[in-house]
């Protein structure tokens, strides 16, 4: 089977893969809607002719521009649609406005600091003039009871300014900003606790609020019956998707252990439902219209599993993904799973095309893709007569299926690899669907004292001796290979790798090889570029918050300078990102004194803290190339601005807000001399190209 072959057996497939590039291609141009609206009704005029006259619609030689109109058609709808949702992250009242009426999307979580949410911005409200706004908000707000009291659905009126959010601007850091967007979220507020007040009751019904207040429910069902501890933080996150009970720890421990993905409910969970269930009504297959009836069943539980883990957007991808899996089975297409996947993916991005940056919907998506496509094949290499066996040897295809699928996005993503996957996958994948059953049924019998105080002792005992295996694969040698980097380049060439072997094994394409030969000689482009890098010299000042760090790399070495109070974790999660993807190796690190003076690579560097004087003398003597002023160094700011010699001025994040504010209201001038880290994030100078 070529690839027309399977594009013509996959309907679907043939209309998600413009979906897909005109989503990548809207982002990537930031393509005008006006421009998308054009093309797009051109292009419908344009098929409607082909389909209406006979003539064009018969021509064998204007079939191939007839495909290419429908793909750009389709490409242009995903474009249209980015920018409809786009359109709908904004709010359109001015920076001044402070008071807005919100919606709570979900409950507060409680951090060590504060409670966080996210809100929907119903209306603005400026010089008394009310509008209409659809934007969503993270909020922050002090420790306070009230807010803990607030729930899924409330309305309050805040009076706080919204602010964009954006990254710290460290190199190679997570990109929060993009992440957010990603959820459709473009602002967040710090709140104070006298700036807000609760609505009286909810505006209307509100699906989202009643699947919270029910997983609340059952969360206070486990309590009750005596599941305590951390086996009822993993029992919670396990079944209903609570986790903000997990310990650092704990998630670290399974997340080693290669199993992390069972603490967050999503396609795993409703795979394992939709299994069981699917098996215990497999005799309505039997009977006349049973299969109908099946699929009605079928997609009841799965709805009903959504609603009790409080409608996540993982388990609603998951749910919509297999309820289209049980509507092609019930249809008996010849297109089958993989026609129902593209389908369900096609409509998802339909309706939210920033699903596509979703790592979740990336990963479920490729894992049931590989277990499909390989699952079976790797099955029927080991013929096995023994029942218990042969279940074994199916676990270990199932699991080498989807970490085949999804390593090279593990990697991309973690910068790591359960060495022991296939060891914890026997065991979570036994245990998380009895333990997924055994709480229906506590939930159900939980009035009946006897059985559920038994069945929540076996639940507590089972999550228990769980939570242990974990701990001890965790604690096994090599049990997770850390470190570890691909860049997008190299993920792309690697799925197109496994295609090519695929193809080569399972298609028996002879051009699939001669495509193999040449991706693996792309591959090795990167390497090479690397390589040209490795000479690379350069100095960071990183956005450290009310901290200090700076990095000064010399090839593939950095040695970190960095204040004494600060963290060593946070330290480590801001220079963690770059020593990875740059490859580098820490050969060291230095604390700061509160006056200091560093040379490197012929560049001086005059680091000044809190309450320390800087003198014309000092900077004729030192003459340094980049000055890093701390704490309370800015007060000596006009002495450096008249001092020649000194060729960069950086102000870092602990600088006193009085201090900037002081100098931007009597000296804006100076500004412009004055690179802050705060607000245009680190600090970076390229030292390779200077003799």
């Amino acid at each position: 089977m070529d690839f027309k072959e399977l594009l013509r057996q996959h309907p679907f497939l043939r209309i998600l893969l413009p979906l897909i590039f005109g989503i990548l291609a809207t982002e990537s141009f930031d393509l005008s809607i006006g421009f998308v609206q054009i093309v797009l009704i051109s292009g419908l005029l344009l098929n409607m002719a082909f389909v209406v006259i006979g003539r064009i619609r018969r021509s064998r030689e204007l079939r191939l521009l007839h495909g290419m109109l429908v793909f750009l058609i389709i490409a242009n709808l995903a474009a249209f649609r980015v920018q409809t949702v786009k359109k709908e992250m904004y709010i359109t009242s001015t920076d001044e406005n402070r008071n807005y009426l919100l919606e709570l999307s979900e409950n507060p979580n409680e951090k060590t600091k504060f409670y966080s949410c996210l809100a929907k911005i119903r209306s603005s409200i400026y010089n008394d003039v009310q509008r209409k706004e659809t934007a969503n908000v993270i909020l922050y707000f002090r420790k306070d009871s009230l807010v803990k009291g607030l729930k899924t659905g409330d309305r309050i009126l805040v009076d706080s300014k919204l602010n964009r959010v954006k990254n710290a601007g460290n190199p190679n850091e997570f990109d929060y900003a993009a992440y957010l967007k990603n959820r459709h979220v473009l602002y967040a507020s710090y709140v104070e606790s006298n700036k807000w007040i609760k609505k009286d009751g909810h505006a209307h019904w509100n699906l989202k609020a009643m699947a919270w207040q029910w997983r609340d429910q059952l969360l206070q069902i486990y309590r009750e019956q005596g599941i305590k501890d951390e086996a009822f933080d993993i029992l919670a996150a396990l079944t209903l998707g609570y986790k903000a009970g997990l310990d650092p720890e704990v998630k670290k421990a399974w997340g080693d252990a290669g199993a992390m993905h069972v603490l967050a409910v999503s396609g795993l969970h409703v795979g394992i439902i939709y299994l069981v269930t699917s098996f215990i009504l497999s005799f309505l297959l039997k009977i006349r219209y049973g299969r109908w009836f099946r699929a009605l069943l079928l997609l009841t539980v799965l709805c009903m599993y959504a609603l009790l883990t409080g409608l996540s957007p993982s388990v609603l991808r998951a749910t919509c993904m297999f309820a289209f899996i049980v509507i092609g089975e019930s249809m008996r297409r010849k297109g089958g799973i993989f026609n129902s996947l593209a389908a369900s993916a096609f409509f998802l991005l339909l309706h939210d095309p920033y699903l596509i940056y979703s790592v979740g919907f990336q990963f479920s998506y490729l894992a049931v893709a590989g277990i499909v496509l390989l699952q079976p094949r790797f099955d029927r290499l080991i013929l096995i007569q023994n029942t218990i066996l042969n279940k074994f040897w199916q676990l270990t295809t199932v699991g080498l299926s989807a970490q085949i699928a999804t390593f090279p996005l593990s990697i991309y993503y973690f910068n790591q690899f359960p060495s022991y996957f296939l060891l914890s996958g026997y065991v979570v994948i036994l245990m998380a669907g009895i333990l997924i059953y055994l709480s229906a049924l506590l939930l159900f019998l939980s009035k009946i004292d006897f059985i559920s105080h038994l069945l929540a002792w076996i639940l507590q005992t089972s999550v228990e001796l769980l939570h242990q295996i974990m701990i001890w694969i965790h604690n096994l040698p090599g049990a997770v290979v850390r470190n570890l980097f691909y860049s997008f380049y190299d993920v792309i060439l690697l799925y197109l790798i496994i295609c090519a072997v695929i193809f080569i094994l399972i298609v028996k394409r002879k051009k699939a090889v001669f495509a193999l030969i040449v991706l693996l000689i792309v591959y090795q482009i990167p390497n090479a570029i690397q390589n040209f890098q490795s000479e690379k010299k350069e100095i960071i000042v990183f956005n450290a918050g009310k901290n200090s760090l700076i990095a000064l790399r010399q090839a593939r070495n950095v040695f970190y300078l960095n204040d004494q109070k600060m963290d060593p974790i946070k330290k480590e999660f801001l220079s963690h990102n770059y020593s990875i993807k740059n490859r580098l190796y820490t050969i060291d690190s230095d604390t700061i004194r509160e006056i200091d003076f560093r040379r490197f690579n012929h560049k001086g560097i005059l680091i000044i803290g809190k309450n320390k004087c800087i003198t014309e003398e000092l900077l004729t003597t030192l003459k340094p190339d980049i000055v890093l002023l701390r704490k309370s160094g800015l007060k000596d700011y006009q002495i450096l601005t008249k001092h020649t010699a000194v060729c960069s001025i950086v102000a870092d994040g602990s600088v006193y807000n009085k201090d900037m504010k002081r100098l931007h209201e009597h000296e804006p001038e100076s500004m412009a001399k004055l690179f802050v880290i705060k607000d245009r994030g680190a600090f970076r100078i390229d030292l390779s190209t200077e003799k």
